[in-house]
């Protein structure tokens, strides 16, 4: 790619971006691009992946659209590292997931006849056992689920196929009796801290029980436990820089205020957002 064409006034192409990293990696390129492996690039995948979710929760196309560039980027960045260690480039990474796409979609690129998303599902489990076939059977079941997923993340997916070969409780009120269970062995071992005793591990461990559950309650309830944590989130931070500027508009400090309150403006901010819905 010439110097004309990177700074040039038109907007880019995709062909423009690949030649934009292989000019970043290339010999006179930036020190730091040139330095990144795939390894030293997960952390910035997964971030980049968050913060475009995030954009697309809060509504926002015009982040929304320069945070899945930044999703992109981290695509193309891998793919010419790639390239360059001879493994593969991005017109492999492209055929891969179109030709993936059309051999999975053969109700819509060939003559195969569904009436129903269940049996899209039931046809789309079908090809992916076929496309198996042969490969070594996993250990476990839950092999599947890949360690390297966000704990939530890996939480949700063990449930699942753990629940295939129905080993799950039957219904959400019997999880709702094992979240009160798991609830009140977390509360005994935080009791035990309050006289003084060094059990932070077993906090660690109860607390962990609670979550898992919680994540099984979410199954049930046919709710993402991920994209509930992100909305959590999400809300919390509206609230508290609401607050922050209620606070401040009253002529207020709010790291000078106490708990009580706080509490009286974050009930201020609830009512505001419940009354304007």
């Amino acid at each position: 790619m010439t110097l004309n064409i990177i700074f040039c006034a038109m907007k880019y192409s995709f062909n423009d971006l690949i030649g934009v990293l292989e000019r970043l990696r290339g010999e006179n390129g930036c020190p730091w691009d040139k330095e990144q492996t795939q390894e030293s690039l997960l952390p910035y995948l997964l971030e980049e992946s968050t913060e475009f979710i995030e954009a697309v929760h809060q509504g926002s196309t015009k982040d929304a659209c320069e945070e899945l560039g930044d999703v992109l980027l981290q695509v193309v960045f891998h793919a010419q590292i790639a390239k360059e260690k001879g493994d593969y480039t991005i017109d492999d990474v492209v055929h891969g997931i179109a030709e993936k796409m059309v051999r999975r979609h053969p109700h819509v690129f060939d003559e195969v006849k569904v009436d129903s998303t269940a049996e899209v599902d039931d046809l789309w489990q079908e090809i992916k056992a076929k496309e198996r076939a042969g490969q070594p059977k996993p250990k476990s079941i839950l092999d599947k689920a890949k360690e390297s997923l966000p704990a939530l993340m890996r939480a949700q997916e063990l449930q699942k196929l753990a629940a295939k070969t129905g080993f799950d409780w039957p219904q959400a009120q019997d999880v709702l009796e094992k979240v009160q269970e798991e609830a009140q062995e977390l509360a005994a071992e935080i009791a035990k801290q309050d006289v003084g005793a060094e059990n932070t591990a077993a906090v660690e461990e109860e607390l962990g029980d609670l979550l898992f559950v919680l994540v099984n309650l979410a199954k049930h309830a046919k709710v993402d436990a991920q994209m509930a944590m992100l909305r959590a989130n999400a809300k919390f931070v509206r609230r508290f820089k609401a607050m922050e500027a209620l606070v401040k508009a009253d002529g207020q400090v709010l790291e000078e205020l106490k708990l009580s309150a706080m509490d009286e403006y974050w009930d201020k901010v609830k009512y505001s957002e419940k009354k304007s819905k």
